[in-house]
């Protein structure tokens, strides 16, 4: 089946219904707003897209570019005038970031395509001589036509990345600085359906916009490890406001807010949305701009008089075509929107997130979809390098990988879900690490002792131990301080919970017995026990997190360590849950917050007290792509060598993107949490 053939089916039809704008809202008479410039005629007749570079020293000196066709990269004053024509190009589209690290010091980046070559072309602004300076070979070619390209830097790690629409995809590439060049790394590729055009970043929103020219405007989450889902903004007549033919696409951002304009080319007019709300707020036309292709804006006061709005005329007359220049208070002035202020015009967006990056990570697994699920980590007696990360695939069986990410061992044993270990278990006379995991084939809960010497299970379950559930879902394990007993924990998708003794068969098989169980209320995965102190934390995954008593006789008494509403600092779902045993009772409470693709941080003592969150992005020197989506995870404070002198923690990637791979665990050295987070 053709997926991008289907998408715009689908858009034209279910989409466009569930459009929150409406059609009618116009006023009968859409306002004409009369442009204070223009530029100079193109050079070759090909205005097509226009940027706004700010000079953040002197926003006079500030530059207007547009996409000049067989005319090249022109370059426009604040006037209008033209300084000059970059090039031999055949550019169609440009975009601008005021600051990128470029060779140790902050540039202003430019990209252009180039449509006769399909290749995206670089540039830098040289401030001082206001020239626009090409970069040697292209950064990236196009096995096809680019409709619409934009640039994005990311408020949660800085980075820097291009999208563009081309043959019914998103295409998302990083642009990295190395040794004053620019390099560009493939991150994803997105499936959006033929007729996907111009796009514009929203830095401070973490999403891209983009037209579809005959059925709307649509937003994209812009981080690379989020989801994918589209979310229509509007649609054509008679369900939304466009008559068809939507192209350019820019945003206006001010200190309190701002908004979306997109053209309406068909009517030569723009539709406007509020940024945060996405609903409809005005429609206005500028005159003497026909068929506009590009539009581009900014808040910055470059002009003396606020921001300006650039739209490209694609008639402009007996003369070539050009671009109209819109003082942003005229505009606002016509249409009763915010003539908005920008405090810090032409800086990039804050990083506004914790970030580490992964330095390992294992063999995807087997299975397609979502096969793996949770990890647990086994430290070697004798040869911390030698230790282990066992991971359940939930489609198969269980697998056993090597800290360097090597599979040492697969187990086709059914269904496995979640898989933890506790050391010492004593088992005809001998003392053996014991691993149990919850089995959804059979209903039951696996068992098996590690060989130390081979790094392999081995199955030692006496028979099948039926936990009595209809779905056995997550596991944890306890091993008591007060008791020595060693006991399992499963839960199950209604907020069951349950807990079983495991105990020595007597013919080197390992069996249990329930021993109590309470109800967590509902839905429930993630969970773990700390063998020092007795407390036992459930993932109630849209509520929070909760903690019990581990001990058998321990009820349901329970105490809330944080939430999912408005007061707590997690977004279900709430996934997998580890502990980091520090010295002295010190250390952390490791949660999964699967909803915003990150990871929360407490305090192991007292109240569990919320430290912060973490997010692990993509490591560029390595090329290792970043955590997202996470179900399972573990976390262990043990040294395992000179790569992990303070532990490993250990996560599932739910979204394997670069390159695209099925699901895998990544490994990130907890000294580089540490210190990122500025812990003990």
């Amino acid at each position: 089946m053709n997926y991008k053939l289907l998408v715009p089916i689908l858009l034209a039809g279910l989409l466009a219904c569930g459009s929150d704008s409406s059609a009618g809202e116009q006023p009968n008479e859409t306002p004409t707003v009369v442009p204070a410039a223009q530029t100079t005629p193109t050079a070759a007749d090909g205005a097509n897209d226009p940027a706004i570079w700010i000079d953040p020293a002197d926003l006079a000196n500030s530059l207007i570019l547009g996409a000049g066709g067989a005319g090249g990269l022109e370059v426009y004053g604040l006037d209008g005038d033209r300084i000059a024509s970059v090039g031999d190009a055949h550019i169609s589209l440009v975009d601008v970031r005021s600051e990128f690290s470029l060779g140790g010091k902050s540039v202003g980046l430019v990209v252009a395509y180039d449509v006769d070559a399909s290749e995206i072309l670089g540039y830098t602004v040289d401030a001082a001589s206001r020239n626009i300076v090409p970069m040697s070979g292209p950064l990236q070619s196009v096995e096809a036509e680019i409709e619409g390209m934009c640039l994005y830097q990311s408020p949660l790690s800085g980075k820097t990345y291009v999208f563009a629409t081309a043959d019914g995809m998103v295409e998302q590439w990083e642009l990295l600085g190395r040794d004053g060049e620019l390099v560009v790394r493939n991150v994803r590729s997105i499936p959006v359906g033929y007729g996907a055009g111009h796009c514009v970043g929203h830095d401070a929103g973490a999403a891209i916009y983009f037209s579809h020219e005959v059925i709307g405007v649509f937003k994209l989450n812009a981080e690379p490890e989020s989801e994918t889902e589209m979310q229509t903004v509007d649609v054509a007549e008679p369900f939304g406001n466009f008559a068809g033919d939507v192209k350019g696409i820019t945003t206006y951002e001010h200190d309190a807010g701002g908004y979306l304009l997109v053209s309406d080319a068909d009517e030569s007019r723009l539709q406007v949305y509020d940024l945060e709300t996405l609903e409809h707020v005005a429609t206005a036309a500028v005159d003497g701009a026909d068929e506009s292709e590009g539009i581009a804006a900014t808040a910055a006061a470059i002009n003396g008089h606020g921001g300006l709005l650039v739209v490209t005329d694609d008639d402009n007359g007996d003369a070539a075509t050009n671009y109209k220049i819109v003082q942003w208070s005229d505009f606002a002035a016509a249409t009763g929107l915010v003539n908005g202020a920008l405090g810090n015009p032409g800086r990039k967006v804050a990083q506004t997130a914790v970030t580490v990056s992964a330095s390992m990570e294992t063999e995807p697994v087997k299975s397609f979809g979502d096969a793996a699920d949770d990890p647990a980590i086994w430290v070697h007696p004798d040869k911390p390098e030698l230790s282990v990360i066992i991971g359940s695939q939930k489609k198969r069986g269980i697998n056993v990988y090597s800290l360097t990410g090597e599979l040492i061992q697969s187990r086709a044993d059914g269904r496995i879900n979640n898989v933890d270990l506790r050391y010492g278990f004593e088992l005809d006379g001998r003392k053996v690490d014991v691993v149990t995991a919850s089995n959804r084939s059979t209903d039951g809960i696996s068992v098996y002792i590690i060989d130390k010497e081979t790094r392999t299970l081995v199955d030692v379950a006496d028979g099948i131990i039926d936990t009595g559930m209809s779905d056995p879902y997550g596991q944890c394990m306890y091993r008591s301080a007060a008791s020595g007993k060693y006991y399992v924990y499963i839960n199950d998708t209604d907020g069951l919970v349950r807990q079983w003794e495991l105990q020595d068969s007597g013919n080197g098989k390992i069996g249990a017995t329930p021993v109590r169980e309470f109800n967590a209320g509902s839905q429930t995965e993630g969970c773990v026990a700390d063998d020092e102190t007795g407390d036992l934390y459930v993932g109630e995954e849209n509520v929070g997190i909760w903690k019990y008593s581990a001990e058998p006789d321990g009820g349901d008494a329970r105490t809330l360590v944080d939430s999912t509403d408005d007061a707590g600092n997690l977004t279900a779902d709430v996934e997998g849950l580890a502990i980091y045993y520090g010295k002295d009772g010190g250390g952390y409470l490791v949660a999964s917050n699967q909803g915003a693709d990150s990871y929360a941080l407490y305090e192991r003592g007292g109240d569990n007290a919320f430290i912060g969150i973490f997010h692990v992005v993509a490591d560029d020197a390595t090329g290792i792509d970043g955590i997202s989506e996470t179900d399972g995870l573990d976390v262990n404070s043990a040294y395992l060598g000179p790569d992990y002198p303070e532990g490993v923690f250990v996560a599932q990637d739910g979204r394997n993107i670069s390159p695209a791979e099925r699901q895998n665990f990544k490994l990130v050295p907890w000294h580089r949490i540490r210190e990122a987070m500025q812990l003990k």
